[in-house]
């Protein structure tokens, strides 16, 4: 019966994702595994680990550890705004600085100095390997910036400050101003000492620093005094003598505001544009009285039209004398006649008296004019004056500008001066008073009971690290592991199914013994060649080549079983022994060494070769691979092996090759292009990767029909608890479901 065509695709053909996660990025189960087989490395460094701590605390001396708290609370007295002269009290960095300071080389060596710690043997040597350590990875990668510098001379006294700054602890708590100093030494009275000289050598130098601020700050205003003064003289001298180039000397009145400051030129110009307006006033009263007079004048000279101006007491006088005569002239003309001498008289007279008045008042009219044409004169030379004064104003409000801009910088220079002239006073007098910003709480007291070491806290620590370090190492080792765990990650790696495993058994087992490792084998087999079976794409495979990448890989037992089980369903079968180099090993003997293969490719029996053929069970049949007398690979490349695979499949169900390994020869190769199909053996967890993927290029290559790849020598224990694969579900909870005689399925 012809099965129906099935091609079976590994389940994931992405090879860097596979290569990325196995063996180590895989769920918990294979990292258990992976525990779980390495349990005697794991177990074997935390057993060394553990004894390396327990010889180190037999070996270390008892050590005494002593304390001191100090106070860093940075403050001032309140005098004006001189607090800023001091360190930030809020700033997050204080506290660090603190630290920093007692960690400092400067302290250490004069604690050295004042204690004589270079004569101590615990301060001798140098420092410890944990310190050298830390020393090294700083000045390397620039990791542990608290390292110690270990000093390159061999000064006893700078070795001593080394070991005395690698050992010196300091504590301090969030949110608080206290620093915890704390060392160990192997004497209670010298950790004592020396927690103590090492507080008070803080404070001093706070101290000092201190005053050290104070001192430079003072200098410093000093300093700023000095030159504020000279720029402030410079800003007057300045002023001055822009006053004196531009006549801006006489000033008048006080400048307010934006009021300009008055000089006599403005004054005067203030003086002139009075004057002038009363001059302007004048020259119009006096043409009004002209234009009046001359208009009374054209009108016949009556007295009545004369202007103000014009009746003076000599012409009212006139008039009058005018008025009697003229009177008299009427009276004398009613009663005499016009050549009587009183007649002629009193009209002689009255010509000579309007005579006289016309004279008069030409006179006055002339005065008029005069007065007028020198009001006018008056009222020009004011004006040209003003012109004159009004440019000169015009030149000292332009200097003046430049005199306000020399005084502003003169007020600014000063006040400054003012400013820094009050806060040098505040600091000098501040200087006596400023409080200790630093104290000592509690000074160390010898310890009576010894602080270390501290052996339950070290061996769990011992503990706790060898166990991670076995746990990194295993990993470790696991990682280095070239070989493949599991289907999907063979799958992965290689693009091809894999389509069975074989388990590890003993050679009895694998030869069709009793218990559950045969019965496991067999039913492993069984599978295996069902799937062959399916996988036929256009007809049955009737001609199997079965190949490695390398020797030893389990090749010849995969032909062997695959040929047993299929002879023991009911088919014939043949197994051909096509490596000519290594005959396989059936279990009943040596295998033979007489007629075989060899001699049918070559040509030198006589008839279709069956005499050669050995029938080893009911329906497997054994052609062994001869015996070689030339190249094996002419031989395997002849046209003969095609005709007798022909016969093969027409004689028997299934035809089964075994071949040298495809990557130490090319036998494999020329007898995988002529058979159905190819079934490539890799050992688990032994085959190199690349080894598998240039086998399975060549094969590829050279025309083989790969089917996929089989698992061999597999530990179904280790792998049904490290793999996520169907079949690691089958071993991990149906044992002995093929053949199992406790499950009833034999």
């Amino acid at each position: 019966m012809t099965l129906p065509a099935l091609t079976l695709a590994p389940s994931r053909q992405d090879a860097d994702a596979f290569r990325e996660d196995e063996p180590l990025g895989v769920p918990v189960r294979r990292l258990l595994a992976v525990l779980i087989r390495r349990a005697w490395l794991v177990l074997l460094v935390l057993v060394a680990g553990l004894a390396a701590a327990f010889a180190w605390l037999d070996r270390s001396p008892p050590v005494y550890r002593a304390e001191a708290s100090v106070l860093i609370e940075p403050r001032s007295t309140q005098v004006s705004d001189l607090q800023a002269i001091s360190a930030d009290s809020s700033s997050a960095n204080v506290m660090r600085t603190q630290i920093d300071i007692l960690r400092s080389p400067a302290i250490s060596r004069r604690v050295v100095d004042q204690l004589g710690l270079a004569e101590e043997p615990e301060f001798k040597g140098g420092p410890g390997l944990s310190a050298r350590v830390m020393a090294m990875l700083h000045d390397t990668f620039g990791l542990f910036p608290d390292a110690v510098r270990i000093p390159a001379t061999g000064d006893a006294r700078e070795m001593a400050a080394a070991i005395l700054a690698s050992r010196i602890g300091v504590q301090n708590e969030p949110r608080s101003n206290v620093l915890i100093v704390w060392i160990e030494t192997q004497s209670p009275e010298l950790s004592a000492r020396i927690v103590n000289a090492l507080a008070n050598d803080l404070l001093e130098f706070r101290r000092r620093q201190k005053g050290a601020a104070m001192e430079r700050a003072h200098a410093w205003f000093n300093d700023r005094l000095g030159e504020l003064a000279e720029r402030m003289r410079q800003s007057e001298r300045a002023i001055e003598a822009y006053r004196i180039e531009h006549g801006l000397t006489e000033m008048i009145g006080m400048r307010s505001g934006a009021t300009p400051v008055l000089t006599v030129n403005r004054q005067q110009l203030d003086d002139i544009a009075r004057q002038l307006v009363a001059a302007e006033a004048d020259r119009l009263r006096k043409e009004g009285q002209l234009d009046e007079a001359q208009a009374a004048l054209r009108a016949g000279g009556r007295a009545d039209a004369l202007p103000e101006v014009m009746n003076s007491p000599i012409i009212r006088t006139l008039r009058d004398q005018e008025a009697v005569v003229a009177a008299r002239e009427a009276q004398l003309s009613a009663r005499l006649g016009a050549r009587a001498p009183d007649m002629m008289a009193a009209r002689a007279e009255l010509v000579g008296l309007q005579r006289r008045l016309r004279e008069e008042m030409a006179n006055a009219m002339a005065g008029l004019r005069s007065e007028v044409a020198a009001a006018r004169a008056q009222e020009q030379s004011l004006r040209d004056r003003m012109a004159a004064l009004r440019a000169t104003v015009a030149r000292d409000n332009i200097a003046e500008v430049r005199l306000q801009s020399l005084q502003a910088e003169a007020q600014a220079n000063r006040a400054i001066y003012e400013s820094f002239l009050n806060r040098a006073t505040q600091l000098a007098n501040a200087s006596g008073i400023q409080e200790a910003d630093a104290e000592l709480v509690s000074e160390a007291i010898p310890a009576e009971a010894p602080s270390g070491p501290r052996r339950g806290r070290l061996l769990a620590l011992a503990f706790g690290g060898s166990l991670v370090a076995g746990i990194v190492l295993a990993f470790l080792i696991e990682r280095l592991r070239d070989g493949f765990s599991t289907p999907d990650a063979l799958e992965g790696a290689l693009g091809v199914a894999s389509i069975g495993l074989l388990p590890k058994v003993g050679q009895r087992a694998m030869l069709g013994g009793s218990g559950v490792a045969a019965a496991q084998y067999a039913a492993s087999v069984a599978r295996l060649r069902g799937i062959i079976q399916v996988l036929g794409r256009e007809r049955r495979i009737r001609t199997v080549t079965v190949t490695s990448a390398l020797p030893r890989e389990g090749k010849s037992a995969l032909a062997l079983g695959l040929a047993r089980s299929a002879a023991r369903s009911g088919s014939r079968v043949l197994l051909v022994g096509a490596d000519m180099r290594n005959p396989i090993m059936t279990g009943t003997g040596e295998a033979d060494r007489g007629a075989g293969l060899a001699e049918i490719l070559a040509g030198n029996l006589v008839g279709d070769g069956r005499e050669v053929l050995r029938e080893i069970e009911k329906g497997l049949h054994l052609l062994p691979s001869g015996r070689l007398a030339g190249d094996a690979q002419e031989l395997l490349g002849s046209p003969r092996l095609g005709k007798f695979l022909e016969w093969a499949s027409e004689n028997f169900d299934l035809v089964v090759l075994d071949t040298p390994p495809v990557l130490p020869a090319a036998d494999a190769l020329l007898v995988a292009r002529a058979t159905d199909a190819t079934v490539l053996a890799v050992r688990w967890e032994h085959t190199p990767r690349a080894a598998a993927r240039d086998a399975l290029r060549l094969l590829q290559g050279s025309g083989a029909q790969v089917l996929g790849a089989v698992m061999t020598q597999v530990k179904l224990r280790h792998f049904a608890r490290q793999a996520d694969h169907g079949l690691a579900h089958l071993f991990r909870h149906h044992r002995g479901y093929y053949g199992h005689p406790t499950d009833g399925r034999v």
